[in-house]
Order: structure tokens, then C-alpha cells, then sequence
């Protein structure tokens, strides 16, 4: 796999050691009420879960490590990002999950940064299509994050999940090929 990086962050391999931080970022209520999954995750699950990637072939996750600054620019784990459910006939996939773990580390640009890579990497690497990503209406705040990155809102499920005791919708946005390539030519994000 190609290294995926820009100034800000570096997308590299999920090792054993990441299973732990993983688990307690996403056992955290900020990150784990974006999931459409509800429930808690241990250890095993975790690690499991990754074990399962590469059998499968139709997932793939990647850290997003950021770089400490200009003076240290070595990278500090601080969230995940993947892709789901390649459709090879059909060349497209499900963004996500993306989030950032480390809580002070949000709002600088590094889920953007990462998103755009990982479009790139679908679009200009897997010659994919087509990136579709589901956001829970609860989460609609992120719809515009989405939307930087080239996705479009494509129709919103009524009451297709339930969670916390009530059913909510879905949004289902999507991003082609030319619409990325037009929005992002180079490919890769550019950061300052």
C-alpha cells in the first residue's frame, strides 16, 4: 500500500499495539455516539476485528498519526479511518469509519486531511467510482465535513437505525471519481 501523508498527518498500518488506544478512543461518548454501532468495545473485539481485515479483503483501516509540529515531526497516534464493503464489480466502497480519539487534537484538520486521502487512495490507487458514506441524523453535524471532501447529500433513510431507544434516520451522501479529481487535481490535500 502506498504511504498516505501530507504536512499534517500520516495514515500507516494498525499494529497490536494501537488495539488498546483504539478501544479507549472509541469507548469515548464524543467518538463512539458518531458510530452506528452502539456498543461498548473490548480488547478482543478489537483485536479480532482487525485479525478479520486482511482474510476479508473488503475492509481496510488505517491510523491517522499526526505530526507533533515543525520542530518534532515525528507522528503521535490520534484516531482511525477506513474504507468498507468494496464492491469490485461495481467499483465502489463505504467511507468510515473516521474519528479523532485524542480530543484535543480535534478541530486542526486532521480528519480532513485523512479523508481526503483515503478518497484518493479509492479513487487514483483502487480505480474506484464511487465512495458512499452513511452519517446517523444525530451526527448530521459532520455532513458538511463531507461535504468539503467532495461528497454530496443523496437522500436521507427515515427511522432506519435504532439507538438510545428511538429510531433515527440515515443520510446517505456520495462522491464519484471526476467530482473528487475536479474538486482535489492533485490528488492530495494540500496543508499548511
Amino acid at each position: 500500500m502506498p504511504m498516505m501523508e501530507t504536512k499534517r498527518v500520516i495514515l500507516s498500518a494498525i499494529e497490536p499495539e494501537h488495539v488498546a488506544v483504539i478501544v479507549r478512543w472509541r469507548n469515548l461518548p464524543e467518538v463512539h455516539r458518531g458510530f452506528i454501532e452502539y456498543e461498548p468495545l473490548g480488547t478482543t473485539q478489537q483485536a479480532a476485528f482487525l485479525s478479520g481485515l486482511t482474510a476479508n479483503g473488503s475492509r481496510r483501516l488505517w491510523l491517522i498519526n499526526a505530526r507533533k509540529g515543525p520542530n518534532d515531526p515525528r507522528p503521535v497516534p490520534v484516531g482511525t479511518v477506513g474504507i468498507m464493503d468494496l464492491d469490485w464489480r461495481n467499483r465502489r466502497c463505504e467511507f468510515g469509519p473516521i474519528f479523532i480519539g485524542e480530543l484535543d487534537r480535534r478541530g486542526e484538520g486532521l480528519a480532513k486531511d485523512a479523508e481526503i486521502l483515503v478518497l484518493d487512495y479509492c479513487f487514483n490507487h483502487l480505480g474506484l467510482h464511487k465512495v458512499i458514506a452513511h452519517v446517523t441524523e444525530s451526527n448530521a453535524a459532520v455532513i458538511p465535513f463531507h461535504e468539503a471532501a467532495g461528497f454530496k447529500h443523496d437522500i436521507m433513510l427515515r427511522d432506519h437505525i435504532f439507538r438510545d431507544g428511538r429510531f433515527e434516520g440515515l443520510h446517505v451522501l456520495s462522491c464519484l471519481a471526476d467530482e473528487f479529481r475536479e474538486r482535489f487535481p492533485a490528488g492530495r490535500p494540500t496543508t499548511g
